[in-house]
C-alpha cells in the first residue's frame, strides 16, 4: 500500500457549528468514500495532549488518524469528524479524567454532547464526502459512541450506502435498537462489557431479526442482508490497540469482515 498523511479541513454544520476533521485522499480516484467516527473516551498509549494544531486532544487520536490513512491507502477517499466539538468550544475533547487505584478514570463530561445534534455534523461530512466521488457512494464505520452514531446515520441518512459498526454503545437501548436501517450495516458485537449488556444485546439482535421478514431478503442489487450481526467472545472495545479491553483476534476479525463488506457495497 501506498503511504498517505491526511490533514486537517474545517466544516460548517446547517445550525452554524464549525468543526474539523481528518482527511486523506487516496492516490488515484477514490473508489468511494468513507466515513470515520471516533471513540467515546479515546484514550490510548498514544493519547496526544498538545493542544498545538497538529496534535489535537483525544477524539482525532493517533489511531483513528492512523485509520484513515490506512483506508485511503486502500483507494477510499476518508474523513474522520471530530465529533467533541459540540461538548466545549474550541476543543476536541469532551470528558475530564483523574487518576484512580487502577488507572486513568472518567470523571464527568465537560458539558453533555447531545448525539442528534453531533448528527448534524455527520450529515455534513457525509453531503461532502458524496460530493467528491464519481458514484457518490458513502459508507460509515464507526467505534462505541461512534458506532451508535454509524447505526444512527444508517438508520437516517439515505445518502449513506452502508456502515460498520464497532460496539456501538446505545444500540441497544430500547427506543434505538428497533430502528430499520435504510441500507446494509454489520453489526460487531462483544461478548461482555458495562456499556452492552448480555441480555441487552441479545434483545438488539431478536428486534432486527423481526425486521428481517421487512427489510431482510436480499433484492436483485443487493449483495447481502440489511443487517448483519457478527459476536466475538471479547470485551467492549477489543478494536482499541493499547487498552485493556483489546483482543488483537477479534480486532483483526472484525476489520476484515469490514473491509470486506464495504468494499462490495462502496466498489461499483
Amino acid at each position: 500500500m501506498t503511504k498517505h498523511t491526511g490533514h486537517y479541513a474545517e466544516f460548517t454544520s446547517p445550525d452554524q457549528h464549525r468543526f474539523r476533521a481528518f482527511v486523506a485522499h487516496p492516490s488515484s480516484p477514490p473508489r468511494g468514500a468513507l466515513i470515520l467516527l471516533h471513540e467515546m473516551d479515546a484514550r490510548s498509549p498514544h493519547r496526544v495532549h498538545s493542544m498545538a494544531p497538529s496534535n489535537p486532544m483525544p477524539g482525532l487520536s493517533q489511531r483513528i488518524r492512523g485509520l484513515v490513512n490506512e483506508h485511503a491507502a486502500r483507494g477510499y477517499l476518508v474523513v474522520a469528524p471530530s465529533l467533541f466539538g459540540r461538548g466545549r468550544a474550541g476543543q476536541d475533547h469532551g470528558y475530564l479524567h483523574e487518576m484512580g487505584f487502577s488507572g486513568e478514570q472518567l470523571v464527568k463530561p465537560l458539558q453533555p454532547v447531545d448525539s442528534s445534534r453531533v448528527l448534524l455534523d455527520v450529515q455534513t461530512v457525509v453531503t461532502w464526502a458524496q460530493g467528491q466521488v464519481s458514484q457518490g457512494r458513502v459508507g460509515i464505520m464507526g467505534f462505541c459512541w461512534g458506532g451508535l452514531l454509524a447505526w444512527q446515520a444508517a438508520c437516517t441518512m439515505p445518502q449513506v450506502f452502508a456502515a460498520a459498526s464497532f460496539y456501538g454503545g446505545g444500540m441497544t437501548h430500547p427506543e434505538v435498537r428497533r430502528l430499520r436501517p435504510l441500507c446494509p450495516v454489520l453489526v460487531h458485537l462483544p461478548s461482555n462489557g458495562a456499556w452492552m449488556t448480555q441480555e441487552a444485546m441479545d434483545a438488539f439482535v431478536a428486534a432486527q431479526r423481526e425486521h428481517f421478514a421487512a427489510h431482510g431478503e436480499v433484492s436483485p442489487d443487493q449483495k447481502g442482508p440489511m443487517v448483519q450481526i457478527e459476536r466475538y467472545d471479547a470485551a467492549y472495545g477489543f478494536d482499541h490497540a493499547g487498552s485493556r479491553q483489546h483482543d488483537p483476534m477479534a480486532s483483526q476479525a472484525a476489520r476484515l469482515k469490514s473491509i470486506s463488506f464495504l468494499d462490495q457495497y462502496l466498489t461499483v
